[in-house]
């Protein structure tokens, strides 16, 4: 009889682990303290749309190099049609390697469904508005970034011209789970006289350079929008030559990077495509590096007396409110400046959003690394997560050891008898794949961030959307 009873209750158990309720709990109720991998995020995304059929559809709005699809959860009631109703998006992870963002869009979207279920104001935000949430816009680059902090996505890339794509990606030979950063020299070589040579990698090319062609473009998909592409002249220019000595102008990611056309990106279609196709009078998309909230126009400075800046003073303060929620509900300082203030770039997202189709655009940067200085004279000093990061680390392999533990060969490495390699583990690589402190905190505040951009938009239909003639999608 016991033998029975504990046969049924197994039974049961099976079957409770395969219907769509238990499914949809396990996969989307997540730690947010914790990193989630691609995966458990489109994990957490199916049990959404399964969990809420009522309010949710998933979809794909297309894919990446990799054949990754980048998801969208549509979140909104079906009480009305779509056009009597103000859309809004959230799009993340632009940059592979910023992982903080992606975290941030998915607690968003969990949140607006359990408040819905649980909230009056929850309930009638989704009467008003359509919400669409694409937490990872990279997923190659996001994938990626669990091996290197890794910014561009993965077209494929020859970097060392032996006719084969990403031939000697980086690997971790040593196995302490970080990839370094691999220098030349002897036992007591200082720091400064340490000659660089590569990243950790077995040499899968057998050339003698280690990790000389990584997994990675160097394409940055936040310079490849189809709107002011390729503005400015960062070859003679002296403002923006990377080599120039012009403060604003000396910064090779402000102006280099960009794809090799406008839109040249299958990531960079998907959203073009996704905003010819889907209303919305408000977007924000969310980075990591510093912690602000920016607003168009990147490529030049606000004229008030342009008829293109009109909305420009609204996105002011609207960014004012976001920053200061943020400084609020976290705990850590955020401030809000005009994109170009930070530093001049060209076909940034936003500035395709609202140009191209009026939408009220803005950059939510959640995390900066490190300890904030009160007494700074620059903001972004000021305004840290005041986190512990790891402190970098210097490990040294001798002639011998390179061959017997690294499993190298010294000879193709140029090494003499008394040098062997040095392992430089710079703090950010030791963060790849890892969750900062307090990162629960940091996607609520988020959150509450993106409720007040919400609540800035006049429900009943957009009224900002414009889709131009050339646009328009069938």
């Amino acid at each position: 009889m016991k033998k029975r009873i504990l046969s049924l209750v197994l039974a049961l158990l099976m079957l409770l682990q395969l219907s769509p309720i238990a499914y949809a709990k396990d996969n989307h109720d997540l730690d947010f303290k914790e990193r989630h991998t691609l995966e458990q995020i489109e994990k957490s995304l199916s049990s959404l749309a399964k969990t809420y059929p009522e309010i949710t559809d998933l979809f794909s709005i297309g894919s990446s190099w990799q054949e990754n699809e980048i998801w969208c959860l549509k979140i909104t009631t079906k009480n009305k049609d779509d056009d009597k109703k103000t859309g809004i998006a959230v799009i993340a992870n632009i940059h592979g390697g910023e992982q903080e963002s992606a975290e941030s869009a998915l607690y968003t979207a969990i949140e607006l469904c359990k408040e819905y279920k649980n909230t009056k104001e929850g309930k009638k935000r989704l009467d008003d508005y359509i919400i669409y949430v694409i937490p990872v816009m990279n997923p190659d680059g996001y994938i990626q970034s669990f091996v290197y902090n890794n910014r561009p996505n993965l077209r494929p890339t020859d970097h060392n011209g032996d006719g084969i794509v990403f031939s000697d990606p980086y690997t971790d030979i040593n196995g302490d789970g970080v990839i370094s950063v691999v220098y030349k020299g002897k036992a007591d070589t200082l720091e400064d006289a340490r000659e660089k040579i590569g990243m950790e990698s077995p040499d899968w090319d057998k050339n003698g350079k280690l990790g000389d062609d990584p997994r990675t473009s160097g394409i940055d998909l936040n310079r490849t929008f189809n709107y002011q592409y390729s503005r400015y002249d960062i070859e003679t220019d002296p403002k923006y030559n990377p080599d120039s000595k012009f403060v604003l102008g000396n910064n090779s990611w402000s102006t280099n990077g960009a794809g090799k056309a406008a839109g040249s990106e299958p990531e960079v279609k998907a959203v073009q495509k996704f905003f010819a196709k889907y209303p919305v009078d408000a977007m924000t998309t969310i980075h990591t590096g510093i912690q602000c909230v920016l607003y168009p126009w990147c490529f030049r400075q606000y004229d008030p007396n342009n008829p293109l800046d009109a909305q420009i003073p609204h996105m002011k303060d609207v960014s004012k409110e976001m920053a200061d929620i943020m400084t609020k509900e976290t705990g850590r300082n955020f401030y809000t400046m005009q994109s170009h203030s930070d530093y001049p770039t060209s076909a940034e997202m936003i500035d395709y959003s609202y140009g191209r189709h009026k939408i009220n655009s803005y950059t939510v940067e959640v995390y900066a690394p490190g300890k904030s200085d009160p007494n700074a004279k620059e903001v972004f000093d000021r305004s840290k997560w005041n986190d512990d990061v790891p402190e970098e680390k210097w490990v040294f392999y001798s002639h011998d050891e390179v061959k017997s533990v690294l499993k190298l060969d010294p000879e193709a490495l140029e090494l003499k008898k008394d040098e062997g390699l040095w392992f430089r583990n710079t703090s950010r690589a030791q963060m790849a794949g890892k969750a900062p402190v307090d990162q629960d905190i940091m996607v609520k505040g988020c959150y509450e961030a993106i409720k007040y951009m919400i609540n800035s938009e006049k429900p009943g239909g957009n009224d900002n959307y414009f889709l131009p003639r050339y646009l328009k999608t069938k």
